[in-house]
């Protein structure tokens, strides 16, 4: 035997190998966990929300060139130009997108169209009944006029799919597919998972099981989730929201942020908070 290949030789070979391979793996670990930190979010802004983050300029500055979703509406003024934003008209009802398409009352400038059915005065019960078949009545009439489509399914919507069932609003959402049947058909589905957000495991575990979902039904839909500066009126703070998000980078490309006022859309909201969504704005851009 060479004098080079020796057994203590050979140990002291293994050894070196072994170390190697895991320098190797944490090494790799810990350049996709920072990857994982960094990955670019994806942000929708809508309403009084949208106009006090664009009224702000230090929140302002923070989306730069990010290309966020914005809705169109008369309560939102100009956004401004350097987002790169892409323009979204925001409607309860398949009837009244396909009216507005019809009419041409679509605002000029909307690039895209969303669908936020949901368990609630505003949309029409038959579609809370079916809201698959309306998706995709939806996706197609979208798609035909050139837009984009961006369905958001509220969770509530089980009460009227299932209402004798005895499990969680969530784990039914899950068991019915209702995001599956969302994303199939859409460029952008919204998991509205903010009335979870307090749990920071229970929302990131329904995050990501609802993308899943998305993502099988659907390899190239992009795939959102609801956050909130008071989710049905619960109070949270930036701490809460920066948890949430930070559990379920890996799972999404984005959330929806939504910061509410009381209205007839959100009876059960209290005080207008951006403050909240611009420190958390703030905090990310630190990292």
């Amino acid at each position: 035997m060479m004098s080079w290949f020796r057994p203590e030789r050979l140990t002291a070979i293994t050894a070196l190998a072994i170390a190697f391979v895991s320098s190797l793996t944490l090494l790799v670990s810990t350049d996709l966990t920072h990857a994982s930190q960094h990955k670019r979010i994806r942000w929708l802004f809508s309403g009084p929300g949208l106009a006090a983050i664009a009224a702000n300029a230090e929140a302002s500055g923070f989306l730069v060139n990010r290309e966020p979703f914005v809705t169109t509406s008369r309560n939102v003024g100009a956004v401004p130009p350097d987002w790169n934003a892409i323009p979204f008209a925001s409607f309860t009802g398949f009837l009244a997108i396909k009216s507005a398409l019809e009419l041409g009352t679509l605002a000029k400038d909307a690039e895209g169209i969303i669908y936020d059915n949901e368990n609630w005065q505003f949309t029409p019960v038959e579609e809370q009944h079916d809201p698959a078949s309306y998706e995709k009545l939806t996706a197609d009439l979208v798609h035909s006029h050139g837009l984009l489509f961006l369905a958001a399914p509220a969770v509530d919507l089980v009460s009227a799919l299932a209402a004798e069932n005895r499990m969680t609003t969530y784990d039914t959402y899950l068991r019915l597919g209702v995001a599956a049947d969302a994303a199939r058909y859409a460029d952008v589905v919204d998991i509205q998972a903010e009335g979870s957000e307090c749990d920071t495991t229970f929302y990131a575990n329904f995050v990501a099981q609802a993308a899943a979902q998305a993502r099988q039904a659907n390899p190239n839909v992009l795939v959102l989730a609801g956050i909130s500066t008071n989710p049905s009126g619960q109070q949270v703070n930036a701490n809460d929201i920066l948890r949430a998000i930070s559990a379920t980078r890996d799972s999404v490309d984005g959330y929806w942020f939504n910061i509410p006022s009381p209205s007839d859309y959100c009876p059960s909201c209290n005080n207008f908070r951006p403050d909240i969504a611009i420190e958390v704005l703030r905090r990310l851009s630190t990292q």
